[in-house]
C-alpha cells in the first residue's frame, strides 16, 4: 500500500452515482493520474490517497486509490481553485482571486468564522458573504459525512442518498444509531447497519437492533417472497435467525416500539404489515369496491354484437367465452382466468369490438414489454406497458377511457396495481386477464388469486380448449401437466420435445447445443428467438452456468467487456433489466423519459471506455448504465422461471433436473411451457419431469387484499345500506 498527498487540479471524469472519477493530482509538481471511488472534489482540494500504482493498458501509470481524505486547501494558489471552482454559487475565479488577494492564506478560516468580513471585498455584499459561509459549511458537512460512511463500506451513491435524508445531522444520526437507516433509506440493509454499530460498540441486545431485525425480516420477507404480511410468530422467528443473538423481551418491546412509531400496523389478529404496504393494500381494497359499485351498467344488445362478432370473424365462441365478454362490459371490473390455449387472446377482441361498436374506448395494458406486444399483435392494436401508460400521464390526470383491459394479471403485484387504479376513474370498467394457474407476481401480493376469492367481481373460469390449440402439444400438455398427468414424452413431431439426458452435465449441453445450433436446423428459429428457461440459479444447469456457456457460444467474440461484479457483459449480448427504476433516463428517436422496469430485455448496444453499458430495449429505448445502475443488469441468454413470466418466447428450451420440492413443482414446470409460442423443448430424466407434475406443492403468501375487500364491503353496506 502507497500514500500520495497532492492537490488536485484537473477532474476528467466523475460518476456521480457510485462516486468513481479520475483526475490529475499534483504530488510535489508533478502530475499524477488517479482513479478510484472518491467523495466529490474539486480543484484545489488536498487529497491524501492510499492504493497502488498501476499500468492501465491505454492510459498508463495511475494511482488507484481505495482510501481518500481531503483536507482544506493551505496554499493560496489552492484555496483561488478550490473557491472559484463553481461549487460555491455566485463565487466564480474572479471572486476567489479578489478573496484570497484581500485575506491570503486566511481566507478559509474567515469564510468559516467570520463570514461578515467578506463585504469587505469588493462586489461581496453582508448578505452575499452570510450566503456564502453557508454554502461552504453545507458541502463541509456533506464531505465529511460522505467520508464518515463510506469508511464503513457504504457506497458514495447510498452515502449521499443518506445525507439528502438527514442532512448536517447524518454523522450525529448514525453514530446514535446506525440501525435507523433500516427505516428511513431504501438500500441499506441489516447486515451494512450491523457492521457499522459493531463498530461503534453498540450492544447486540439493544433494543435499537432488535427494532431493525424485525423491521428488516418483514421487509425481506415482502421483496424476496411476495408477503405483505407475517404472522407475529413467523416475524419473530425469521427475525431470531437473522439477530442470532435476541432477547424475547426486547424483541416484544421492539416491536411496540415500531407499532407506536407508525412503522408497522397490526390490521388483524396476529398479522404484521409495514405502514407502507397496509396502507397500498388497503386503498386497493376501497378502489376496487367503489369500482364496483360505480362503473357497472347493463348494456342493451350485447348479444347481437357478439353474433356480428362471431360472423364477421366465422367462428363460434364457447359458452363461457360469451358468458366472459358479457360480464366483461356489463361490469364495473370482471376478471378472465384461464390456461393457453382457451381464447382469452379471442375474448379481447371480441370485448374491444363490442366497446368500439357501443363507442365506448378501451386501453390495452400488460406488466412487461413483450406481453404488451404480443397483446398489440394479437388485437392489431397498441398496448402499453403498465408502467409506461401511467408515467405518461400528468399528474393528476387519469386514463380518458371508458375501459382498461389488463393483460398476464398474473404478474401484477399490489403496488403496481394501485398505481394503474390510481389513474383510474372509479367509472371506467377493469378488465383483467390472466392464467391463476401460473406463479404469483415476483413482486409483494397475491392480487389475482385474491381478486377471484374475494367473491367481488364476476369471475369467468376459462377451460374449453379450441380446437385449432388442440393441435399444439405444447397447450395440450399444458393442460396435462395443470391437471397433474404426465404429458406424452416421446413424440418425435409437433411442438413440443423431450430429449432423454442422465446427469446434470450431459443435461447441461444439451441445453447449450439446442439453444445454439439444433433447434436453428431443424425449424429455423434463430437463437436469439430460444429462451433457456431454468427452474434454478446455481449449479451446472443453473443460470449462471447456462448464461456463461451461451454467452461463449453466441457472444464469444465481442470485443469491448465491462466487468460488474462475477458478470462480464459484452457488446451484443441479451440482458433483461431487474428492478423497477423510475428515475433511469431513456431516449427513443430524439425522445427522452424516465423509468426502466424489472423483466424489460434488451441488447447491449455499447460499452464506453469508462465501463458504462448502453442498452437498447425491444421498444428501441436506449439506456445508459452507469456505476451501481449496472447491478440491475442482468445477462438473460438464460433465465429463471420467475423472470420470463409475462413474456412468450418463439421457442423456450427447459433443462430438468433434481432439486428441492419447494421450487420443482407442478406449477413452475406448467409457467415454464406457457411461455412457448412455437416450439417448447424439455431436456433431462422422465423421473424428475414427473416428480415435478405429482408435485402439487405451492408455497403459501400471506396477502391481506381479500380481507381488506370484505372490510371494504362490509363498511360499503353499513354505509349505504344492501338496496
Amino acid at each position: 500500500m502507497e500514500r500520495l498527498v497532492g492537490s488536485v487540479e484537473e477532474i476528467k471524469f466523475r460518476n456521480d452515482e457510485n462516486g468513481w472519477t479520475a483526475l490529475v493530482l499534483d504530488s510535489d509538481g508533478d502530475p499524477v493520474t488517479v482513479c478510484g471511488t472518491l467523495p466529490p472534489v474539486t480543484p484545489g482540494d488536498c487529497l491524501e490517497l492510499d492504493g497502488e500504482f498501476i499500468i492501465h493498458p491505454r492510459f498508463g501509470t495511475q494511482f488507484k486509490a481505495t482510501r481518500a481524505s481531503v483536507a482544506q486547501p493551505h496554499t493560496v494558489y489552492g484555496i483561488i481553485r478550490f473557491l472559484g471552482s463553481g461549487l460555491i454559487e455566485g463565487v466564480g475565479e474572479k471572486t476567489a482571486a479578489r478573496i484570497v488577494d484581500k485575506f491570503g492564506d486566511k481566507a478559509i478560516e474567515i469564510i468559516e468564522r467570520e463570514p461578515d468580513k467578506l463585504a469587505q471585498v469588493k462586489g461581496i455584499s453582508v448578505a452575499k458573504a452570510r450566503k456564502i459561509s453557508e454554502q461552504f459549511d453545507a458541502l463541509r458537512n456533506q464531505r465529511e459525512a460522505i467520508m464518515f460512511l463510506t469508511g464503513y463500506g457504504i457506497s458514495v451513491n447510498l452515502a449521499l442518498k443518506l445525507y439528502n435524508v438527514y442532512g448536517a445531522a447524518t454523522v450525529a444520526t448514525v453514530k446514535t444509531n446506525p440501525y435507523i437507516l433500516i427505516e428511513d433509506v431504501g438500500g441499506v440493509g441489516f447486515l451494512t447497519a450491523d457492521k457499522i454499530a459493531q463498530s461503534m460498540g453498540i450492544a447486540a441486545l439493544s433494543e435499537f437492533r432488535m427494532r431493525a431485525g424485525l423491521l428488516h425480516a418483514l421487509k425481506t420477507s415482502c421483496e424476496k417472497e411476495g408477503n405483505t404480511y407475517l404472522t407475529r410468530e413467523r416475524l419473530f422467528d425469521d427475525a431470531k435467525k437473522l439477530l442470532c443473538e435476541y432477547d424475547d423481551d426486547l424483541l416484544d418491546k421492539a416491536l411496540d416500539s415500531l407499532l407506536v412509531a407508525r412503522k408497522v400496523v397490526i390490521p388483524f389478529e396476529s398479522a404484521v404489515m409495514t405502514e407502507g404496504i397496509y396502507r397500498t393494500e388497503k386503498a386497493v381494497a376501497v378502489k376496487m369496491v367503489r369500482r364496483v359499485d360505480g362503473a357497472g351498467a347493463v348494456l342493451p344488445d350485447v348479444g347481437a354484437i357478439i353474433d356480428r362478432f362471431e360472423n364477421s370473424n366465422a367462428i363460434t365462441l364457447h359458452e363461457a367465452q360469451r358468458d366472459a365478454v358479457i360480464k366483461a362490459v356489463a361490469s364495473g371490473a370482471s376478471v378472465i382466468t384461464g390456461g393457453p390455449g382457451t381464447g382469452k387472446t379471442t375474448i379481447i377482441n371480441c370485448i374491444l369490438f363490442v366497446l368500439d361498436a357501443l363507442n365506448l374506448s378501451a386501453t390495452l395494458l400488460a406488466p412487461t414489454g413483450r406481453a404488451a406486444k404480443r397483446i398489440t399483435e394479437g388485437c392489431g392494436r397498441e398496448a402499453s406497458t403498465i408502467h409506461r401508460a401511467v408515467l405518461g400521464l400528468d399528474e393528476g390526470a387519469k386514463f380518458a377511457t371508458n375501459a382498461v383491459v389488463v393483460d398476464e394479471f398474473s404478474m401484477v403485484d399490489i403496488f403496481l396495481f394501485k398505481m394503474l387504479l390510481d389513474k383510474m376513474d372509479d367509472s371506467t370498467k377493469l378488465i383483467v386477464v390472466g392464467d391463476a394457474d401460473q406463479l404469483p407476481s415476483v413482486g409483494a401480493g397475491n392480487v389475482l388469486r385474491d381478486l377471484i376469492d374475494s367473491g367481488l367481481v364476476p369471475v369467468t373460469r376459462l377451460s374449453f380448449i379450441y380446437r385449432q390449440a388442440q393441435t399444439s402439444r405444447i397447450a395440450v400438455s399444458a393442460h396435462e401437466i395443470n391437471a397433474g398427468r404426465m404429458p406424452e414424452l416421446g413424440a418425435r413431431d409437433g411442438d413440443f420435445f423431450f430429449f432423454r439426458m442422465r446427469t446434470p452435465q450431459e443435461i447441461a449441453d444439451m441445453t447449450v447445443e439446442l439453444a445454439t445450433t439444433r433447434v436453428t436446423g431443424f425449424c429455423g428459429i434463430e437463437p436469439s428467438r430460444i429462451q433457456v428457461i431454468a427452474a434454478l440459479k446455481n449449479g451446472v444447469c443453473g443460470v449462471h452456468s447456462l448464461n456463461a456457456r451461451l454467452q461463449a457460444a453466441l457472444n464469444g467474440n465481442a470485443q469491448k467487456k465491462s466487468v460488474v461484479g462475477d458478470i462480464t457483459f459484452a457488446t451484443g449480448d441479451r440482458v433483461m433489466h431487474t428492478v423497477n427504476n423510475y428515475d433511469i433516463e431513456w431516449s427513443r428517436g430524439g425522445v427522452t423519459g424516465n423509468g426502466v422496469f424489472n423483466g424489460d430485455i434488451g441488447i447491449v448496444s455499447h460499452i464506453f471506455e469508462t465501463g458504462e453499458i448502453e442498452v437498447e430495449f425491444e421498444d428501441g429505448r436506449r439506456v445508459t448504465y452507469a456505476g451501481d445502475t449496472k447491478r440491475q443488469l442482468i445477462l438473460s441468454y438464460a433465465v429463471t422461471v420467475h423472470k420470463s413470466q409475462g413474456c412468450e418466447f418463439d421457442c423456450i428450451v427447459m433443462p430438468i433436473v433434481a432439486g428441492s420440492p419447494v421450487i420443482m413443482t407442478r406449477n413452475l414446470l406448467y409457467t415454464a411451457i406457457t411461455r412457448a409460442k412455437k416450439m417448447a423443448v424439455l431436456v433431462g430424466d422422465e423421473y424428475n419431469v414427473k416428480r415435478m407434475v405429482d408435485n402439487n406443492y405451492v408455497a403459501e403468501r400471506f396477502s391481506a387484499l381479500k380481507i381488506f375487500i370484505d372490510d371494504a364491503k362490509s363498511g360499503m353496506l353499513k354505509l349505504y345500506g344492501d338496496d
